[in-house]
């Protein structure tokens, strides 16, 4: 797994997961056809754990294309008046569909890549659901499942999953440990700054 992100923990929507088959080609159409104004991009790096990010200008806000490798996920996160607009001109996984798909996978290697892509594409709000099943998945036998859900929360960035992932920070594997108590404090310091 490549290095953990520093995702965006101040957003004000839910990221819109890009199914895999949506190209760069596609974006593109969308946002001349939005007539959204390219403000800007960062270039992809991955020592430094930084995917490509390209930025728009909206009536309503400011728009970004991210390429997440470590979530594995390319989203838009855009105001939510752009939300409907966005649905309807691209295939973008719904909440729903992405809460689905994390219990259909039985193998710890797709159960990993799922979870990871629910954490990224959850609400700004906490959803019961969502908070049920990353919490239970925090408690898999397999490592990279557990890792999953730690970083599946981050994303998510709800003050409800610190009971989970004070857990966590007492894990067995040394790593998800440590990762864990990076994530309180990151989640910690997004609480502070008033999210």
């Amino acid at each position: 797994m490549p290095t953990p992100p520093q995702p965006a923990l101040d957003r004000t929507s839910r990221r819109l997961i890009l199914r895999d088959h949506v190209g760069n080609a596609d974006v593109r159409a969308f946002v001349d056809a939005a007539g959204w104004t390219f403000v800007g991009q960062i270039d992809r790096d991955l020592e430094h754990g930084i995917g490509y990010e390209a930025k728009w200008s909206t009536d309503g806000g400011d728009a970004h294309y991210v390429v997440d490798e470590f979530a594995d996920v390319v989203y838009l996160l855009a105001p939510d008046a752009a939300h409907a607009s966005i649905e309807n001109a691209l295939s973008v996984w719904t909440l729903d569909e992405l809460i689905e798909d994390s219990y259909v996978h039985v193998y710890p290697a797709g159960w990993a890549k799922s979870v990871l892509r629910l954490g990224a594409g959850a609400p700004v709000v906490a959803d019961e659901r969502v908070l049920d099943h990353l919490v239970f998945s925090a408690q898999h036998a397999d490592v990279p499942v557990r890792r999953a859900a730690l970083w599946a929360m981050v994303y998510a960035a709800w003050p409800e999953f610190t009971e989970a992932l004070t857990a966590l920070a007492r894990d067995e594997d040394p790593g998800i440990a440590r990762e864990a108590l990076d994530a309180l404090e990151l989640l910690s310091a997004a609480q502070a700054g008033g999210r």
